[in-house]
């Protein structure tokens, strides 16, 4: 061959899907059509989801020990991990992105600040910021926003990209979390918002832990928190047809203990292209992955007994899983193996988060 032009269309799809973002950012200036492909949804998200587009983000607390004043000795760092194999745990520090700011996300590379009265979008592989003024919603009486959640994710009927905000209110006579949920949807397209019609009645509430909400397919997915924190149930919701569904989660056993209530019990991620769910048996000791094939919960794999306890914190590539030791350590286990290995992280409290190498223009 003598040049591009005799690629094949799909063999030149392949080799650019493999390339990073900041790549890519120059090859849109080789040609109109090389330009097109990488705005290209399709192509986006074909980029998004390779296996190997995967960086660690934590976000980790720990106590500062030179400062005197009990009520300012807490530190919360943020950094990144380029490595995507994990063998070099040198990191990129993002404390001044991240400064004063409680981000959600990342979701599909993007982060979401909430600041006075704007949204802030930031994808942090391609640097680009977008501020998205905050959609006032009508509140029923009695209440204010408790916390919010939102997805992002492609609508595959428009190829157009949307935010979906959820608001989690909380009702001031009753003192409880309130039942309906207010919803708005924010369309790249057109630069505005609408809200969703009437409210979404839910008996849970919707937290705003980023780690616990998932876009495939044309659908996102977070996972429903409240009283009942044994009885897993995801929430859905269709980009195209915005229509909201609960899903049941499988017959996960009832939490009995108060140090069992304690612990986070499950993560919802992708595995092997399918909506998962990693559980938490046995007080922490052992875990089971659970899939979503045609429709039904499917045990895929278990692990354990450990004689340490552990907490499930996030999906890695597949048969790898992010744990939290009862120490507070961040290890990654592998069932392929059945190795763990303690990449000698710690903090009184710590989450991670899977970034992704995103081509979303904001």
């Amino acid at each position: 061959m003598t040049g591009y032009r005799e690629l094949s269309h799909d063999l030149l799809v392949e080799t650019l899907s493999r390339l990073p973002v900041k790549s890519l950012m120059r090859f849109r200036c080789v040609s109109k059509s090389w330009f097109s492909l990488l705005k290209d949804p399709n192509f986006i998200y074909k980029h998004l989801n390779r296996d190997d587009n995967m960086r660690l983000m934590v976000r980790v607390t720990y106590e500062n020990y030179d400062v005197k004043d009990p009520f300012n000795d807490l530190i919360t760092c943020f950094f990144l991990i380029p490595d995507k194999t994990l063998t070099d745990l040198h990191f990129q520090d993002l404390e001044a992105e991240m400064k004063d700011h409680n981000p959600l996300g990342p979701c599909d590379g993007i982060f979401c600040f909430f600041e006075n009265e704007n949204i802030y979008l930031w994808n942090v592989s391609m640097n680009e910021y977008r501020i998205v003024t905050k959609r006032k919603a009508r509140l029923p009486c009695n209440t204010s926003i408790y916390c919010y959640n939102f997805g992002l994710g492609l609508d595959p009927t428009t190829n157009d990209f949307k935010l979906v905000l959820i608001l989690t209110l909380y009702d001031g006579k009753r003192l409880s979390v309130h039942d309906l949920l207010p919803v708005a949807i924010y369309n790249f397209s057109t630069n505005s918002w609408r809200d969703l019609e009437g409210l979404f009645q839910m008996g849970h509430y919707y937290g705003s832990d980023s780690t616990d909400n998932v876009y495939l397919n044309g659908y996102c997915y977070w996972v429903a928190s409240g009283h009942n924190s044994y009885n897993a149930s995801i929430l859905s919701f269709s980009m195209s047809d915005e229509v909201f569904e609960e899903i049941k989660g499988p017959n996960f056993p009832q939490i009995t203990t108060y140090d069992e209530s304690e612990m986070t019990s499950w993560r919802i991620g992708i595995y092997d292209g399918s909506l998962s769910l990693l559980y938490s048996e046995e007080s922490g000791h052992s875990f089971s992955l659970w899939m979503m094939k045609g429709g039904f919960w499917t045990k895929h794999l278990s692990f354990g007994p450990f004689m340490e306890a552990y907490q499930p914190l996030g999906f890695w590539r597949n048969g790898e899983f992010f744990l939290e030791s009862s120490d507070n350590r961040l290890v990654l286990y592998d069932s392929r193996y059945e190795e763990i290995r303690d990449l000698e992280i710690t903090g009184i409290w710590f989450s991670v988060n899977i970034l992704k190498e995103s081509l979303i223009r904001l």
